[in-house]
């Protein structure tokens, strides 16, 4: 071989080495690893990227309709996500994350022997419920705003209501399947969530036209009524649709356990955190001065987070009238005698 075929060939091999070399650099730059829940860094592996526009912020689809065909067996599969950080068995050791087994219908953040974020902790009001399970699988950090687990979510529905029915089998006594009623009414109140999206972005594309006429928006004349006129011309019948909503969280009937909320019978001008066994937030106990007068109901209901700042309600609000109206008058007869209208 010549002295010039063999610097050709010691050359190919030295560029060989150097690319190596880069490619090594940029994979390590590429490459983290992160503890699932804040832990010792023993989590899932991260890939870095450039940052895209954020992505719309949306309701979750439903998964209650979906239980009762859902695959456990698939979820297990989906579930290899998680066992990074999570036990499973019974009486299994917590690991990054806390052991799983009967976690449906759980109270979050009371697992013995695991150490908590705050959040978790401030949690402790609501219950690991099949919607509940739904909203943290889509967007942990969404719905619990302030966890250290690092978990992205599952975007996939029929992934979460397959995983939801496998952490379902993590039980003895499996939790009961929703009834028809429960899978109606979220149903329902994912469609007027829609309705209501629709609504709010007509109203904008109205407001950004000039007025066709001098007369008053209905809006305005809305507001100069008083909201005991506003409800007497109000449909109880269409706000007890509306109040599908809040049946996820809320009991209605008299003598009714509380849920994630408070029971909501004879409401009208009872004094708020005024249910007995409730723990409610402190944003709500400081409110015992205030009592839930249709006035006060109906600005708590169309931003609650404004009304009672620091409430752990997570219910944006009607920014409808009618619906808040309608609603109003169902929350009226909610009771042996119902309130006057004024």
């Amino acid at each position: 071989m010549s002295s010039f075929e063999l610097n050709k060939v010691v050359g190919a091999v030295l560029l060989a080495v150097l690319v190596l070399v880069v490619i090594g650099k940029v994979g390590d730059n590429l490459v983290s690893t992160g503890g699932g829940h804040g832990g010792d860094g023993h989590g899932a592996v991260t890939v870095s990227a450039t940052p895209s526009a954020p992505a719309k912020d949306e309701t979750p689809e439903p998964i209650l309709g979906l239980l009762a065909s859902a695959d456990p067996a698939n979820g297990q599969k989906v579930f290899a996500k998680c066992k990074a950080c999570h036990t499973v068995d019974n009486g299994g050791k917590n690991a990054i994350g806390p052991n799983l087994w009967n976690i449906v219908n759980r109270t979050p953040g009371n697992h013995d022997g695991f150490g908590y974020s705050d959040t978790l902790k401030d949690m402790s009001d609501r219950k690991w419920s099949y919607a509940n399970l739904n909203l943290f699988l889509a967007k942990p950090k969404d719905y619990a705003k302030g966890t250290k687990m690092t978990f992205a979510g599952l975007k996939k529905t029929s992934d979460r209501a397959n995983v939801i029915a496998y952490l379902r089998t993590l039980s003895d006594a499996p939790a009961a399947l929703p009834s028809q009623a429960e899978i109606d009414a979220a149903k329902a109140a994912m469609e007027n969530e829609a309705a209501e999206v629709a609504g709010t972005a007509a109203q904008a594309a109205d407001a950004a036209k000039p007025a066709a006429t001098e007369a008053k928006p209905a809006m305005a004349e809305a507001a100069q009524k008083p909201v005991g006129e506003m409800i007497a011309a109000a449909d109880a019948d269409r706000g007890q649709k509306v109040f599908n909503k809040c049946k996820a969280c809320h009991t209605v009937d008299k003598g009714g356990k509380n849920g994630i909320g408070p029971n909501l019978w004879n409401i009208v001008n009872r004094a708020p955190a005024g249910v007995d066994g409730f723990k409610y937030s402190d944003a709500i106990e400081g409110l015992k001065n205030k009592p839930w007068s249709f006035e006060n109901l109906d600005a708590f209901l169309a931003k609650p987070k404004d009304y009672a700042k620091g409430t752990k309600m997570t219910f944006v609000g009607l920014p409808k009238d009618r619906d808040r109206f309608d609603l109003l008058a169902y929350l009226r007869t909610l009771a042996d005698s119902p309130a006057p209208l004024k």
